[in-house]
């Protein structure tokens, strides 16, 4: 993160799913949270590379979803299951779990 991208300390806990802005807020006053071994003030920003902590073990932030919308040639089976022949996940080879959400059929225009 550069200085324009840094978040405020609060946002940037309440983004990882431990526990909401207000919460971060108390538990920062009450000196429980850490950014690279220091304890910060209220408004800090957290740079990329920092390292929070709560109650000495690491916060880390979630992972971006990558979404892939497709359009699904003939022969393709939209399932996961890898025993399947022609499954979609073999079809697009991500190195990450893929969720399905669905299958868009399209129908010739009157």
């Amino acid at each position: 993160m550069s200085q324009d991208t840094a978040k405020r300390l609060n946002k940037y806990i309440s983004e990882t799913g431990y526990c909401s802005r207000r919460e971060a807020d108390k538990l920062i006053e009450q000196g429980r949270v850490t950014i690279n071994g220091s304890i910060p003030e209220m408004g800090t920003k957290v740079q990329l590379g920092d390292d929070v902590c709560i109650d000495g073990k690491p916060v880390k932030s979630k992972e971006r979803p990558v979404y892939i919308a497709l359009n699904k040639p003939t022969g393709i089976t939209c399932t996961t299951e890898r025993d399947v022949p022609g499954n979609i996940v073999d079809f697009i080879g991500h190195n990450k779990r893929i969720f399905q959400l669905g299958a868009w059929t399209s129908l010739p225009m009157a």
